[in-house]
């Protein structure tokens, strides 16, 4: 989760497309929210990144052998 929040903001000063990174991390949308501005783009990612841990945790705990 470190890498997430910090790790898009680091790599997005290089390259071209440099917004295009730093919206992928965690920071670029949480400063909105800590603002009080909630916008349904950053809930959406929010979810989505929750929905996906969620799946990747499933999958990791279904495929060990009790």
């Amino acid at each position: 989760m470190f890498l997430i929040y910090t790790g898009f903001d680091s790599l997005a000063t290089f390259g071209n497309n440099a917004l295009l990174i730093k919206q992928l991390g965690i920071l670029y949308h949480y400063d909105s929210l800590s603002k009080g501005l909630i916008d349904s783009r950053d809930v959406v990612y929010f979810v989505s990144i929750t929905a996906f841990i969620l799946v990747a945790t499933r999958t990791v705990i279904g495929s060990r052998q009790w």
